[in-house]
């Protein structure tokens, strides 16, 4: 055989082993045993092979780079290495696994490890460390406290908080190492700013739902959804990871079909993510906690409420239009610092911006209120909620008609 006809045959030996590693809860000893010993056993059978036919003779060694370089000039040891890579990945995701069991780690969470170390080896070794260090290493009494309390009131969204934290790391290691740029920006830029967005998201769900009862967080419905919610939220910062690895778009990417599939289906994910805050806004408005007090819960379940619809209007027409930018210069490299913001033309990101963080400013707005009125007077967040609508929808205009949030001058 050929050194491309192993390659293929390699890749897919090795993704079967990856796949039986990820669905191992499903059957877990004849899955487990296939992807963490058997595909690492016939992948070392091959390299072996490989490396005691084609070794003798060959030029170059590993003693400098250009002697790397020289020496994977044969395709034989260059596919050698490769099996290499595909055999040692795979056992360092079968210790993850393993190890994840062993410490009670959720397999939701160590999905998005055993992908990264598939993807990228060492990085996704680093991200099973940072979730272990997260799960199990949490700073001083007065934080383990609150993270006792997050925890105890929403798991799984605490969990993936603590997960995503820890994701960010080798993402910010990428950052600074690959000098790639797509669209006038590095690469890793994007997947940065979603880590962000989700974490702060994330977060506030965890403390907002302290404001509902346990009642309603122990309804199957309700864990049902949460479950949905974290699938969501693993799948866009996967995919939107992989597209920046490619230097490739994770949005408005309509290059081929299958692009074209996985995009709508990144859609869907966002607006079931996002339904998070409505059943959050249901649960807070039908069974509040008692110590809440009726200005807060009116501001809570406004601004939950909003955020769906108003992200709907604006994240809709954004992919419809298949671009936020509206004139002006397509590239964040001259836009505002942080965001990107366009500075010459319209973006209907600034809108969208401040669609989904209706669920902070609507309560944050009510709660000063409180503080002035009265804590039982709802007026304020009433009249904050009006005019956050009118905020969004000035702001929606102004990016359709071509202008910028905050111009040049």
């Amino acid at each position: 055989m050929t050194p491309e006809t192993l390659f293929d045959l390699a890749n897919t030996l090795a993704l079967s082993g990856w796949l039986a590693l990820m669905l191992s809860p499903v059957a877990r000893r004849p899955l487990e045993a296939w992807g963490g010993v058997g595909v690492p056993l016939l992948l070392a059978v091959g390299y072996a092979i490989v490396v005691l036919t084609q070794w003798s003779g060959s030029a170059g060694g590993f003693d400098s780079l250009p002697a790397v370089e020289q020496l994977f000039q044969s395709r034989w040891l260059l596919l050698a290495g490769w099996v290499h890579y595909l055999a040692f990945d795979l056992l360092i995701g079968a210790w993850q696994l393993r190890c994840a069991r062993r410490e009670a780690l959720p397999h939701m969470l160590l999905l998005p490890c055993l992908v990264t170390t598939f993807l990228f080896g060492p990085a996704g070794y680093l991200l099973f460390q940072g979730l272990r260090a997260a799960r199990n290493g949490w700073g001083s009494a007065a934080r383990q406290s609150l993270l006792q309390r997050l925890q105890s009131d929403s798991p799984r969204y605490t969990a993936l908080t603590l997960f995503l934290l820890a994701a960010a790391i080798p993402v910010t290691g990428a950052l600074l190492l690959d000098t790639r740029l797509f669209q006038g920006i590095n690469v890793w830029i994007k997947p940065l700013k979603f880590f962000i967005a989700i974490i702060l998201y994330l977060a506030t769900l965890a403390v907002f739902a302290r404001f509902t009862t346990q009642a309603t967080r122990e309804q199957r419905w309700w864990r049902w959804h949460e479950r949905a919610v974290v699938t969501a939220v693993v799948l866009e910062m996967v995919w939107i990871c992989g597209a920046a690895a490619q230097a490739t778009a994770s949005h408005f990417n309509q290059n081929n079909l299958p692009m074209m599939v996985i995009y709508g289906a990144m859609g869907l994910a966002a607006v079931l993510l996002t339904s998070a805050t409505t059943s959050l806004a249901w649960a807070i408005h039908r069974q509040p906690s008692p110590s809440l007090s009726p200005a807060l819960k009116t501001g809570l379940v406004l601004g939950l409420g909003l955020t769906l619809p108003l992200t709907l209007v604006t994240a809709g027409t954004l992919s419809a239009l298949g671009s936020h930018w509206i004139g002006g210069t397509p590239s964040d490299a001259a836009g505002m610092a942080i965001t990107g913001w366009s500075r010459d033309g319209g973006d209907l990101r600034v809108a969208h911006f401040f669609a989904t963080h209706a669920m902070h400013g609507i309560p944050l707005a009510a709660l000063v209120g409180s503080w002035f009125l009265g804590n039982r007077n709802s007026m304020p967040a009433r009249v904050a909620a009006v005019l956050y609508v009118i905020l969004v929808a000035g702001l929606f205009v102004q990016a359709l008609q071509g202008q910028p949030f905050l111009g040049n001058q």
